[in-house]
């Protein structure tokens, strides 16, 4: 070992003379991209980490003493389906607006990040992030939203690791389940039950092109109180499924007509908060917290 080490040290003394003046910028900087890799393997998840990407906290439905559906219990409101549950019109409007180039690239999109660098550069502040749908997934899963470069460094290096873990399918099956919609739906099938009273195989193109424009900001877009805003922003999805291909010009002119209509509001539930809240309990207490909230 020792004269491991001292042959090692031969060889820095001998490199730092070669480089001359240069040396100590080249330590330098050398000391601190390594200890930037260093910090970053530290704080993403380790190989058996990125895999719970796939787990997420589910609705746990509770049935009476004869066998009927009385209520949901949940921390996020959450029905786990396949892509092939969903329905072929919504899979078209998120990959339109969200990642065109989703199965194309390998978990980062340079040309997209270059020109939200552009639009950053442009307007002064951190405002477009040019995130693909994997590094969305790797942020919804590992991290939060905060604007930062620290915090953009860790969601690239997760979207890599998620695409060598995961397939393309995999990946877009996951981030439609873990999306949140707004209103309290978390995941696609939520989300067309909550806001159209339907399956997400059921929706239709218009249907579709409204949820998927709520995923950029569901407090602003989320029917009904943002109904106007909401439409609108079903007309920007829908031109981008155009002029991408997914659709004709007659179709997009044709949705962009529909009008919205709106699951009815859900009449008051039979148990009260508190009752929920102890079968929960009951349920933690007997079953453990891991089967209550994310077994599907």
């Amino acid at each position: 070992m020792r004269s491991y080490l001292v042959a090692f040290g031969q060889r820095v003394r001998i490199t730092h003379h070669r480089l001359g003046r240069w040396a100590w910028p080249v330590w330098v900087s050398s000391s601190a991209v390594a200890v930037v890799l260093f910090n970053l393997l530290l704080v993403v998840p380790g190989p058996g980490g990125i895999r719970s990407a796939a787990n997420m906290p589910v609705s746990t439905l509770v049935y009476d003493m004869r066998d009927r559906p009385v209520f949901n219990i949940f921390r996020e409101h959450r029905t786990l389906v396949g892509l092939n549950q969903i329905s072929p019109h919504m899979l078209r409007a998120v990959l339109a607006v969200e990642d065109e180039r989703f199965y194309r690239h390998q978990g980062i999109d340079l040309w997209r990040m270059g020109g939200a660098a552009v639009a950053n550069f442009k307007q002064g502040a951190i405002v477009h992030g040019g995130s693909t749908i994997t590094q969305q997934l790797a942020r919804k899963t590992f991290l939060n939203d905060n604007k930062t470069f620290w915090r953009k460094a860790r969601e690239i290096v997760l979207a890599v690791r998620l695409e060598w873990a995961f397939s393309k399918d995999e990946i877009l099956e996951m981030y439609l389940n873990r999306i949140y919609f707004g209103r309290g739906c978390y995941g696609i099938e939520a989300a067309a039950q909550g806001y159209f009273g339907k399956a997400a195989l059921a929706l239709t193109v218009d249907e579709a092109a409204l949820l998927a424009g709520l995923i950029q900001a569901p407090s602003a877009y989320a029917p009904p109180s943002n109904l106007d805003r909401a439409i609108a922003r079903r007309t920007v999805v829908l031109r981008r499924m155009q002029a991408v291909g997914a659709m004709t010009e007659a179709e997009a002119a044709s949705a962009i007509k529909a009008k919205v209509q709106l699951r009815r509001e859900p009449a008051q539930p039979r148990f009260g908060e508190y009752f929920r809240n102890r079968v929960a309990q009951e349920l933690v207490d007997g079953a453990g917290p891991e089967i209550t909230w994310t077994e599907p």
